[in-house]
């Protein structure tokens, strides 16, 4: 059962779960006496480049059902988790912002899902429902994928190394 799959009784769990986890994770950050977006982002991205090396690893290449099992499950799973996590971390500014970095983290819960509109929909529309036919066969899907991956975490990291001079 992919995520085009998923029965409409499971996915507002699913939804809610990745909106409570970015709710703690803002309170979470809020509450830690130093915070760095770079570092952030650095984390971010590092998580990224690696998730980018599994599904490109060669011996999950060729293997056509873990292919499948990253392009139905772990392709909308990133997608959905890169859109309503930052949602939850822009809500807990109604918890957090009299924490010392309430506003901080808030706006950049909003920043990251603002950034990650136009990655999402390209992962959506060539990944997880390719609409052109040239798009459709499973190979391609999990290489652009891995390309996404490959080419958000290198971004992040270099946008933090960036924000942190």
């Amino acid at each position: 059962m992919g995520c085009n799959q998923m029965s409409n009784r499971v996915f507002p769990i699913f939804i809610a779960l990745l909106l409570v986890l970015g709710i703690y994770l803002g309170w979470f950050l809020a509450n830690r006496p130093s915070f760095s977006i770079p570092a952030l982002l650095n984390v971010a991205g590092t998580g990224y480049s690696i998730l980018a090396v599994i599904v490109l690893y060669e011996a999950v290449a060729q293997d056509e059902k873990l292919k499948g099992v990253i392009v139905s499950y772990v392709a909308p799973f990133l997608l959905w988790a890169q859109a309503v996590v930052p949602l939850g971390v822009t809500a807990s500014w109604f918890l957090i912002r009299n924490l010392h970095h309430g506003n901080e983290i808030s706006a950049f819960g909003f920043s990251f899902f603002a950034y990650s509109v136009l990655p999402l929909s390209f992962v959506d529309a060539t990944v997880i429902f390719p609409r052109i036919a040239k798009l459709q066969p499973l190979d391609g899907r999990y290489r652009r994928f891995g390309l996404f991956l490959l080419l958000s975490g290198l971004g992040m990291q270099l946008f933090a190394g960036l924000a942190g001079l």
